[in-house]
């Protein structure tokens, strides 16, 4: 009754191990499928919108009546941005009034903006420009005189910040900038074709205006020294202070002295960043800007008025451009080579290993939808080389259940019963796969701190890799046996062809 009882419980754990590997592999697809449309769907966007932009450049009317009427609406949508944001409560102070400032109004609900409408919708592998196309730009800062290597870092997050804030307003949501070493802007605009024409798009110096309502200059970001987020410490709220030159300080003075009361709006290029009330006569040329912030929103907000008082311009020392066509073929070229060694090393599995193998082919099917899942939760981007991070640490996969299947064919070829094997073969092998994993998890950890680009995203696939790779081979694989035993699967020549065999127990 026991042996059968045990026998069942073996079936049972193989079932439930097999339906969780299908259901962990067809939520894989599901994943793969998402990424295929996302990414279609992007670049169609993307070029719908350059279409828009060339279809209004060729109707723009160099007559006085067109002008008025642009005018006129751009008006109204100031007015209209100027009703909505007086709700959030903003308002810009002396900094020797800060702490008796009251901050009014809620802000708006923006859960319609940033509702998700499902896992696989926000959550996507998404692609690197190697495999769908696009643009990749460097740029470096012109320096016309000394900064400390903290004012740099501090520029440098402001010009990556204006950058970003360019491309987002063109509709470019999928670009990344991010900032290497100490003085370079990497950009990667996806779904982009010509590389002169994004440079020429973004590459500008920001344009950072304080206007009044009916459109007049106060002050301009050459006046403008400094911005940074802090924390009121007697109320707890987050603000943004201001520091301005000495010919800010007076027009800043000039226009306080009569305006309190008055919103103003702070203008990056043609986007409002903010519009404080004005609540006092600021004469030192110091003040803060307080309103219902986190410290994100007054981060955000600080960047934004550095990025357009920022001492230096940026020139892009390199621009590459990655056509579609190329980029799909290579993506192309790539799965059907790894599914090609994939189906190989199933098939080499089982004929060496019998048994061994085939639990060892079904670790490495959950192996694989496993990457796929955490990539996707992880909103990864996919590049050639996280791909040969990936296969990289599929043979690595392989390679620990190899070393545990040598042991257990030695353990076998000493006489000792399946079961005995299965457990001596892991235990022996535990410590050459646990310091091959962790000498090359160090190495992956290195490459992705001080490596930059392509080279971090095959660290981060191939540090993934190890922790599942690990996971499959010494717990699945393990299990999987364990259940065949349990099934009466105990002869030794289910598991190896050693001529020597064991008992069958």
């Amino acid at each position: 009754m026991k042996a059968k009882n045990k026998k069942l419980n073996s079936i049972l754990t193989l079932v439930i191990m097999i339906v969780i590997i299908v259901g962990v592999s067809g939520l894989a697809y599901i994943a793969c499928t998402a990424v295929g449309q996302g990414q279609s769907t992007k670049v169609e966007q993307v070029a719908g919108a350059s279409n828009e932009e060339t279809s209004e450049e060729g109707a723009e009317s160099p007559t006085p009546s067109t002008d008025n009427e642009t005018k006129d609406e751009a008006a109204q949508e100031n007015n209209t941005e100027t009703d909505e944001t007086k709700d959030q409560g903003e308002s810009i102070d002396d900094t020797d009034q800060a702490t008796n400032a009251e901050v009014a109004g809620e802000k708006g609900d923006t859960s319609a903006s940033t509702k998700k409408s499902g896992f696989f919708e926000s959550n996507r592998i998404k692609l690197g420009l190697d495999l769908q196309g696009g643009v990749n730009i460097v740029y470096e800062p012109e320096l016309e005189g000394d900064m400390s290597a903290e004012e740099l870092r501090s520029a440098m997050e402001a010009a990556q910040a204006l950058i970003q804030k360019r491309l987002d307003a063109k509709g470019y949501t999928e670009a990344e900038v991010a900032i290497e070493g100490t003085k370079r802007l990497r950009v990667d605009i996806p779904g982009v074709e010509d590389p002169q024409k994004a440079v020429d798009e973004i590459g500008a110096a920001g344009m950072l205006r304080f206007i009044d309502m009916s459109g007049n200059e106060i002050v301009t970001g050459k006046n403008v020294k400094s911005a940074r987020a802090g924390q009121n410490s007697q109320t707890g709220e987050y603000f943004v202070g201001i520091e301005m030159d000495s010919e800010g300080t007076k027009l800043f003075s000039d226009f306080t002295a009569n305006n309190i009361g008055s919103t103003i709006l702070i203008m990056l290029d043609e986007t409002v960043l903010s519009m404080p009330q004005i609540s006092a006569h600021i004469t030192d040329g110091s003040g803060i800007i307080s309103g219902n912030f986190t410290i994100e929103e007054a981060q955000d907000l600080a960047n934004g008025i550095n990025a357009g008082a920022l001492p230096f311009t940026l020139e892009a020392i390199s621009a590459t451009g990655v056509g579609a066509k190329l980029g799909i073929d290579a993506l192309n070229s790539s799965l059907l080579a790894g599914a090609i060694g994939f189906v190989i090393i199933l098939i080499f599995m089982v004929a060496m290993y019998r048994m061994c193998g085939v639990a060892a082919d079904i670790a490495l099917v959950l192996y694989v939808g496993l990457m796929v899942l955490t990539l996707t939760a992880l909103n990864a981007t996919l590049t050639l080389p996280g791909i040969a991070g990936i296969l990289l640490s599929i043979g690595m996969a392989v390679d620990a259940n190899v070393i545990i299947f040598a042991r257990i064919k030695e353990e076998l070829a000493l006489g000792r019963g399946v079961r005995a094997a299965v457990d001596a073969g892991f235990s022996k092998a535990f410590s050459a796969i646990l310091d091959g994993n962790v000498t090359t998890m160090i190495a992956a950890v290195v490459l992705y701190f001080f490596g930059t680009g392509l080279i971090k995203s095959f660290a981060t696939t191939l540090m993934i890799g190890i922790v599942i790779s690990m996971f499959t081979a010494l717990v699945i694989t393990r299990s999987l046996l364990k259940a065949f035993v349990g099934m009466d699967l105990r002869k030794p020549s289910f598991y190896t062809n050693i001529k020597k065999l064991g008992k069958e127990a």
